[in-house]
């Protein structure tokens, strides 16, 4: 198991909160020491030196497209930049309307709300939502395949679940919604950067993503990929002058949409979450997802090892599951939540679940501390 293991020292390449055990990667994720001289050196630098700095801003957005690109193996120019996660989904539901007469959206109740919620605003242009049963297991294409038929447009699947850290067969599940004529839309969220993610792999139709969490990049630069193959069938009802083929052209009678993932873009994009997001994704580059993935895994083990024999009162996760340990703690909630905080180890609950999160800058020392504190 320690051959699984990442160096110690690759904790140093991180901002680490002083005093405490920070588990919570599967929230923000901790900075890299790299991010703060990049945005000194990407946009505030051009920016004092030349006061019209967009032509240096752009090519920082370029050069976190291209890094983004690598780490998920597809072609830059199918990536676009997005606020968050919300706003991408947004953009590629406005353009489905007129792709299909179909009008139903089928995702999981254990879905991350706000794809709910969005979903849910497009009741008044005809769209309806119909979920899994709550007992489905959102991880089996079997699941979707049963509820799939010729009203469903739209599959929308987490490849890991937030609330219970289920790891999905994305590629079984995007083969179940094409064989019934609809889409699949892959939500990595909780999974790009500890677990891989492979979008052209899967046959999946777009996906969603963000660099806070486990990218350690912060809020505010998340991405809509859309598959080569609808790179120009889909047209977004949501645009703005940065989807046109040349922003700076200012006709506004004449609207072109770029022939790439740009014409999901919209108005004037921000800059500096995404010179942050590209620190992020250099370091996890760098360290390898498949290394990342097997540190983490080797930690889980360790946990699970020393202290799921003692707590047999719990239910723990079975399956397959990725980067975070969601355990239903029952009745032992306010008592587990309480020798946490006591022990400064930072981790989080969704009601009576707690959820821990190994990265690359985790250790040996966490689990121990952990285990120390949850006996």
């Amino acid at each position: 198991m320690s051959g699984a293991l990442l160096p110690g020292s690759v904790a140093g390449r991180f901002h680490l909160p002083p005093g405490v055990t920070y588990l919570k990667s599967h929230s923000v994720g901790c900075q890299p020491r790299a991010a703060e001289a990049l945005l000194r050196d990407k946009l505030l630098m051009p920016w004092a030196e030349t006061g019209e700095a967009w032509p240096h801003w752009l090519e920082a957005i370029d050069e976190w497209r291209a890094a983004l690109a690598g780490l998920l193996g597809v072609e830059p120019r199918d990536l676009c930049p997005a606020t968050n996660v919300s706003a991408g989904l947004s953009r590629y539901l406005s353009a489905l309307g007129a792709a299909t007469p179909r009008r139903t959206i089928l995702l999981a109740p254990s879905a991350f709300p706000t794809i709910g919620y969005v979903v849910g605003g497009l009741a008044a242009e005809g769209w309806s939502a119909r979920y899994l049963p709550a007992d489905a297991d959102v991880r089996d294409p079997a699941s979707w395949a049963a509820a799939l038929d010729d009203e469903v447009a739209l599959v929308i699947a987490m490849h890991v679940s937030s609330n219970s850290g289920a790891l999905a067969d994305l590629a079984g599940i995007a083969a179940a919604a094409h064989a019934a004529g609809a889409r699949c839309i892959a939500d990595s969220a909780q999974a790009v950067g500890v677990v891989p993610v492979t979008p052209a792999l899967w046959g999946v139709d777009a996906l969603l993503g963000t660099s806070v969490k486990w990218l350690c990049g912060g809020p505010g630069a998340a991405w809509l990929w859309v598959a080569p193959h609808d790179r120009t069938a889909l047209d977004p009802a949501e645009r703005g002058w940065w989807s046109h083929e040349n922003p700076f052209e200012m006709n506004i009678a004449d609207f072109r949409y770029a022939p790439d993932a740009r014409r999901w873009w919209g108005g004037t994009p921000d800059v500096a979450p995404f010179i942050l997001s590209a620190a992020g994704i250099a370091e996890i580059a760098a360290l390898g997802v498949e290394h990342i993935r097997a540190h983490n895994l080797a930690l889980q083990t360790m946990l699970r090892d020393t202290l799921e024999a003692q707590t047999p009162h719990w239910r723990w996760p079975d399956g397959a599951i990725g980067g975070t340990l969601c355990i239903d703690t029952g009745a032992d909630q306010p008592r587990v939540a309480a020798a946490l905080d006591a022990q400064a180890i930072k981790a989080d609950f969704r009601g009576s679940v707690m959820r821990l999160s190994f990265h690359a800058y985790s250790g040996v020392a966490d689990v121990e501390r952990t285990v120390a504190a949850l006996k």
